[in-house]
């Protein structure tokens, strides 16, 4: 089956990021196809939860291979853009500098709007 996460949230609730990553690792032990796009304050998660006494480094560092995109515009917006690239994770903007959802729902994704 194939899921993606349409992530939303700010990640200053880490509870709520805690679950998140959680689930993901969950489907994908259980061999599901598991993607995350990051759009609006989410974006910030690359920079926050990638310092190394972020609680949930640990947690996000297991998960980040499953980001597909990062919204472009709003990494700018969140000054998260050099922390993505640093990464090497997939900056996208190519619905008006954010991510176009249209080509995931013609692959046949499940939409977890998060």
């Amino acid at each position: 089956m194939k899921t993606l996460f349409y992530v939303l949230k700010d990640p200053s609730n880490t509870m709520d990021y805690y679950h998140l990553f959680l689930n993901v690792k969950d489907l994908r032990k259980k061999n599901y196809d598991v993607k995350i796009i990051l759009e609006g304050y989410a974006t910030s998660v690359v920079q926050k939860m990638s310092d190394k006494n972020h609680p949930l480094n640990a947690a996000y560092e297991d998960i980040k291979g499953s980001i597909v995109a990062v919204c472009k515009g709003c990494a700018i917006a969140t000054k998260s853009l050099e922390a993505a690239e640093a990464q090497g994770l997939p900056v996208i903007g190519n619905l008006d500098n954010h991510v176009a959802l249209e080509p995931f729902i013609k692959d046949g994704y499940n939409i977890i709007v998060f």
